[in-house]
């Protein structure tokens, strides 16, 4: 199965030339909101109490992937890929090890995303210490657990709804140093990882290296070959040599234009 990954031609570019594709914290995504929908009641612990716990618990040590189920999405190429200047990565997830249940906190079949007009309300649903404690020590997916995790990584509000959003979780367990610490490689359960710190965001990203093949598409906006125009970085010749790149790698490459008859979007498939 082929989820798909909105991004900017530049981080397309890097993607494919290190094989690795970035996850990112709850907290440092771009809903105020992530990590809040807990429903806790107020028990020995009160629930705004165990909801700013679980947040920080969540937050920090876990990190996830936002991905898609079609790249055809006009409000997503507007948002999420430089105004459709920007491109659209297609990822096997099972060649990728997204569905692997002993690498994946929450593997990407469990992981379509809930979105409800109103956060959702549940009188028996008490937290303990003891599962706060539990949860920050999971790096795999446990069923028993499930219910924690999806209120934390997968409820948002129905204002998203357009990006019908799957994710990835993975565990940032065995990172060598703290959060704001430097550059580093390291290697976990979930798999191995380089953690990038960027300083003009105040934050880190976590970059996954990917297993070779598992990039199976990319689509172009149709504004792109003006955008390579416009930026010095990425000369026309760069971007040729990187469709060619693709092409002998295996990866299928389409151009995206808008259909002259409908508001949808139409794709093309390149050629050699």
């Amino acid at each position: 199965m082929i989820l798909y990954k909105y991004v900017t031609l530049n981080t397309a570019m890097l993607v494919l030339e290190n094989t690795s594709i970035a996850f990112t914290c709850a907290e440092d995504l771009n809903d105020p909101f992530e990590t809040t929908a807990f429903g806790f009641s107020n028990g020995d612990i009160p629930a705004r109490t165990a909801i700013n716990a679980y947040k920080s618990n969540f937050s920090r040590n876990y990190a996830l992937l936002s991905l898609t189920r079609q790249p055809l999405n006009a409000l997503m190429w507007s948002h999420y890929c430089d105004s459709h200047q920007g491109a659209v990565i297609g990822i096997d997830i099972e060649a990728a090890g997204f569905t692997c249940e002993d690498a994946n906190a929450i593997p990407a079949q469990f992981g379509e995303v809930i979105y409800t007009s109103q956060k959702s309300e549940s009188p028996e649903f008490v937290p303990s210490v003891d599962e706060l404690k539990s949860i920050s020590r999971e790096s795999s997916f446990n069923s028993s657990l499930f219910n924690f995790f999806k209120r934390a990584f997968l409820y948002k509000s129905l204002e998203w709804a357009y990006e019908e959003e799957v994710r990835v979780v993975k565990t940032l367990r065995g990172t060598p140093n703290a959060y704001h610490s430097g550059e580093e490689k390291f290697e976990n359960k979930a798999g191995q990882w380089e953690k990038l710190f960027v300083s003009s965001l105040g934050r880190p990203i976590y970059n996954f290296f990917l297993p070779e093949g598992c990039i199976k598409e990319i689509y172009f906006g149709n504004k792109v070959m003006n955008h390579v125009n416009r930026i010095r970085s990425i000369s026309i010749e760069t971007f040729q040599n990187f469709k060619q790149q693709c092409l002998d790698g295996g990866v299928s490459l389409y151009s995206i234009e808008p259909d002259v008859t409908t508001w949808n979007l139409q794709s093309k498939k390149l050629l050699r």
